[in-house]
Parts: structure tokens; sequence; C-alpha cells
């Protein structure tokens, strides 16, 4: 007499190798994400960079026509002399539209189309002004970069000498 078993001939996963494709899978996702991230900080520096190029091209147009770097009247900004928390929206605007409207005399723009208010990471980017009196250094744009953290322009800060003011032999 011959009987038959309920079980079929059919083999099924152990728990071991589901754990296996489970961990192979978790360790390909994070190498992703980790590519990911990278390629994103890697795009906003790229960004940063380009904004900071843009406003830099706008500045030195308006130097040409005005005969000084915007805003007018400072010499040491609040990121030089200041925290870099004290660099603010306010300051920022105040440079961003002479570039924008009208600004006196000789003034020939908009030599910026549109506000650049942020960096990729939500900061605001930095303009120390110091194109004004002979003794006070180079002028910068800069972003505090992918920490935002202000390191004084070394780190991982972004930041680009906007020009010099060679009657005043300000670099």
């Amino acid at each position: 007499m011959t009987t038959k078993s309920n079980h079929s001939d059919e083999q099924a996963f152990t728990i071991i190798e589901i754990l296996v494709v489970v961990v192979i899978i978790g360790i390909l996702a994070s190498i992703v994400v980790i590519s990911f991230n990278s390629t994103l900080t890697k795009s906003r520096i790229s960004k940063a960079k380009a904004d900071i190029e843009n406003i830099d091209k706008a500045m030195n147009a308006y130097k040409i026509d005005v005969g000084e770097l915007p805003p007018r009247g400072d010499c040491c900004s609040a990121c030089a002399c200041g925290t870099w928390a004290a660099w603010g929206q306010t300051q920022w605007n105040r440079a961003i539209e002479a570039l924008r409207s009208n600004d006196g005399a000789n003034w020939s723009g908009p030599y910026l189309k549109s506000a650049i208010p942020q960096d990729p990471w939500g900061h605001f980017y930095c303009y120390d002004d110091n194109d004004v009196n002979s003794n006070c250094g180079d002028s910068y744009l800069i972003s505090a970069g992918p920490n935002g953290v202000w390191e004084g322009g070394g780190g991982d800060d972004i930041r680009l000498t906007v020009t010099y003011r060679p009657e005043s032999g300000c670099y």
C-alpha cells in the first residue's frame, strides 16, 4: 500500500537566506543614498559658485558705472566686523537692491535680473564690502557652504574676491 505525504517536493527559502538578501539590499540602498547625497552636495556647491559669479559680474558692471561697489559707505561689513549671525537679510537686500533698482548718478542697471536671497543651503550670502578706504583689504562674496558655519572664508566656505579699487590701493 502506498501512502501520500502532505508535503510537496517544493523547496522553500530558509530564514538565513532571506536575511542575507535583506542585508544585501540594505547595503546597496545605503550605497545609493550616500552617492546621491554626495552628488547633491556637489550640485549645491556648483550652484553657490554660479550664484556668486553672477553677483560678481553684476557688481563689477555696477562699479564701472557708479564708481564703487554696492552698498556705498561701508568699509567693514557685518561679516568681518560682527558675527555671521549679525549678517542678515537687511544688509544682503541692500547690496542686491543696489544692483536691481536705480541707485543714482551713472546707474545703468539693472545689473542683476532677480534677487538671489539665499545660498542652496538656505543661508544668506555674505558680501564683505571693503573697497571704501585705503587699508581695508579685499571685498568678498561668500557662502558659508554645506555646513552653514562661517569659517572666515576657510573650511567649506565658498568665497570669491569681487574686485579691487586701484585708486585707493584696496584689493
